[in-house]
Formats: structure tokens, sequence, C-alpha cells
């Protein structure tokens, strides 16, 4: 399977703006936001936005099938609603898109939870008191994990970035993921002074490609386009 999954260091980062550049490059790709929340279930900004993005040919059920009003995370969004997340629908709907790349945005950060699930324990594992199975918490980390995609991390350019990209680099690596590269967004039009510096910063502390910092544009019409320059070299395959 080829494509990415965009993922991010915080909320509020640009994913969407950055997995929009990713669809306007890989112009057949396939858009999937799993979860969206915060949202109203029939306008879904984010996953609308991605549609927009691939040209409007594909069904909003498939691009984004949970969809919650409650802005949390989406283990929390859906118990609000007594609804649940499941993994093997995500799973499902990533390998119909084959052979067609894929672009996945999670929703929050890596290890934000977006569901529960029955992790068995086996008899020589367990404690006698705990053999029952338990349920578990999966984080988009974990979904990463089972769809086997590179990540794309998008992070804040400027203060405050250097800490959440190595936390999440450390993560990823812990898993065996590829990270394909760690994206710097201008979120702000003012600087601060360790913009200058973060990109250097970040690769020495991560050892991960470093794209970036991308300019801020204040139409965000116009930013996918913008951003797709910094990204065209992951997708020159």
């Amino acid at each position: 399977m080829r494509g990415f999954f965009v993922a991010g260091t915080d909320t509020g980062v640009g994913k969407t703006q950055v997995a929009r550049a990713l669809l306007s490059l890989l112009r057949e790709a396939v858009p999937l936001k799993p979860v969206e929340t915060g949202c109203e279930p029939a306008h879904p900004e984010d996953a609308l936005a991605l549609i927009e993005a691939s040209r409007g040919k594909f069904d909003l059920d498939r691009v984004c099938p949970y969809r919650f009003r409650l802005p949390a995370a989406p283990l929390v969004a859906a118990e609000a609603e007594g609804k649940t997340v499941s993994l093997d629908v995500i799973e499902e709907l990533v390998a119909r898109a084959a052979p067609k790349a894929v672009v996945v945005e999670a929703a929050g950060g890596l290890l934000v939870p977006i569901a529960r699930e029955i992790a068995a324990r086996t008899i020589e594992q367990a404690d006698p008191a705990e053999r029952a199975p338990a349920p578990a918490l999966v984080t988009n980390l974990d979904l990463a994990e089972r769809l086997g995609l590179p990540v794309l991390l998008v992070a804040r350019a400027g203060l405050g970035t250097l800490n959440h990209c190595a936390l999440s680099a450390e993560a990823i690596a812990r898993r065996d993921l590829e990270l394909a590269a760690i994206v710097l967004n201008r979120v702000s039009g003012e600087d601060d002074p360790t913009v200058a510096t973060n990109p250097r910063m970040v690769e020495e502390l991560t050892g991960a490609r470093v794209l970036g910092p991308t300019p801020f544009v204040e139409d965000g019409a116009k930013r996918p386009a913008i951003i797709a320059r910094f990204l065209a070299p992951l997708v020159a395959y």
C-alpha cells in the first residue's frame, strides 16, 4: 500500500492543509479522515476539505465514517454519543483504496485515544485475578501501526516544537514505523526566534528528514499549493 499517515504533534498544527497538499501531488490518491470531532456530522470541515482537494469525487461516509460533535479526543467524543470507533472498518476502507495511494489524516496527536479494544491475555501471562480480557486504549499510533503507512509528522514551526517532535519521533521509532518526514508548519504570521533554528535542531534530535518551515499564507485556499512545494520530494516515486 502506498501513501502516508498524516499525524500531528499537537492540535491546530495544520494537518489538514498538509494532507490537502499531498492529495494535490498524488493525483489519484484516496483521502481518508477516519474520525473528525468538534464538527457538525453533516458538515465535517476537514473531511470535506480533503474531498475538495481530491476534486470532489469521493463519498463522505467512506472518507470520514466517524463524525462527532464534541471537540475532544475521538474516544471521548464517541463515548459522549454512546458510539464506538472500529479499527476494522478503517482498515477495510484503506484496503479498498488499493492499488491507489491513500492519504490518512489522524485526529489529533499520535497518542490520542480513538477507541477501546479487548486485549486478550494468555493464562500464562495473566495473574489469576486478571485473566478476564480487559479493554485497552487504542491510539492513533496503534492505527498507524495497523495500517503500515509511512508517517508524515506535522509540527509547529516555532517555540515548543522541539520536545513535541522528539517525543513523537521516539514513539514512532519504538513501533518500527517509517517516519517519512517532519513538516515544520507556520501557523502564525509572526515568527519567534526559534523558527530559524528549529529545522536544524529537530533534525539533530530525531535524525528525521525535516521539511520547512513552510511560509504562513493568510488565504487558506492557497496554503496547500504552497505547502506542496515542500512535500514534492516525498512523492517523487
